[in-house]
């Protein structure tokens, strides 16, 4: 069997939990027949699964591409939330939670005492569209990037009294590990349907406070690069721009706008934070763990001394695809 997740050239925690957290969990991911694959952590039921190999779902959800064909070649373990289940047409006993709720079957909850009162951890490409550690050292906040390796995400979250998330499985990850957490959003594309599909399972609302939106996406960039994408923008809306170029980043916000943000984001960490409850949290994990050890059994009984797979790691934009003899050397 083969581990099949998204990854991100740049690293993304939410995606990368899956080798880390399933190593741990159920190495026989690792290894086994190609012909099946191991969906877990991410919004990854969609058009992109290859429709051949059969497909066990554990933990994952819906909310990017089209709707997958279900057929015989489908194992749903367990799904992310109530609303992949009515997407996809699932029976309601499939909703467990989202999948990385199990760090805390491998971590526990917190033991050390935080150091810093609050941390921010953007989405992943919000830290592409601007420098949000910019923002966080004038608050006095610890800005943590999803782009680290998992174990320092964790370690920095730790740290920490209190996260403002606009990460999804930063929230996912401060609530398994008991640490009060905020939803922000940053930017117009932050997916509100993940945000509710896992928050169905943990009875708690999606009220996200809006941070004004910054973009300095061209900070990296040489000089001749951001000439080009100003004339780009100057084109934009007249008869001479043409569909086949591609667009630019948009233009770098002003003192105004990240003064707003600063304000927003000192507001957002004095509102309402939240965390499931306690026998909730139980609940999800003791069926998790018990669907679980039925795959295991399962998996074993096949087991006729495969070697390692490699894991299967769906690509789009600045992710790449490996398959059977690709292994990643970044994952």
């Amino acid at each position: 069997m083969q581990l099949y997740y998204f990854k991100d050239r740049y690293g993304n925690f939410g995606d990368d939990l899956n080798p880390w957290l399933w190593r741990q969990l159920l190495p026989e991911v690792m290894r086994g027949p190609p012909d099946e694959l191991f969906v877990g952590i991410g919004t990854l039921l969609n058009h992109r699964l290859p429709a051949a190999p059969l497909k066990h779902v554990f933990g994952s959800g819906h909310g990017y591409g089209k709707k997958p064909v279900i057929d015989g070649q489908w194992r749903f373990h367990a799904v992310r939330g109530f609303e992949t289940a009515r997407a996809l047409g699932l029976p309601r006993d499939t909703v467990i939670t989202d999948a990385a709720v199990l760090v805390r079957v491998v971590r526990g909850p917190r033991q050390e005492r935080p150091t810093r009162r609050v941390g921010f951890i953007p989405h992943c490409q919000s830290n592409r569209w601007f420098d949000w550690s910019s923002i966080c050292n004038v608050l006095g906040f610890h800005h943590i990037d999803v782009g680290w390796e998992v174990e320092r995400v964790m370690s920095e979250m730790s740290q920490c009294e209190l996260l403002v998330c606009e990460a999804m499985h930063g929230a996912i990850v401060a609530d398994a590990l008991r640490i009060p957490w905020i939803p922000v959003s940053c930017y117009e594309d932050i997916s509100a349907f993940k945000w509710r599909d896992w928050l169905s399972t943990v009875e708690l609302p999606y009220a996200p406070l809006q941070i004004t939106s910054l973009f300095d996406a061209e900070r990296h960039l040489d000089a001749g690069t951001r000439l080009k994408n100003g004339l780009k923008r100057s084109l934009q809306r007249t008869p001479m721009w043409s569909p086949r170029w591609t667009e630019p980043p948009p233009r770098r916000t002003g003192e105004a706008q990240r003064e707003a943000a600063l304000l927003q984001l000192q507001r957002a960490s004095q509102g309402r934070s939240y965390l499931s409850a306690d026998a909730l949290m139980q609940q999800h994990l003791e069926r998790y763990l018990s669907r679980l050890e039925t795959l295991r059994r399962g998996l074993r009984g096949q087991d006729r001394g495969h070697t390692a797979a490699p894991e299967r790691v769906r690509s789009g934009g600045a992710k790449r695809m490996w398959g059977p003899g690709l292994l990643p050397q970044d994952a």
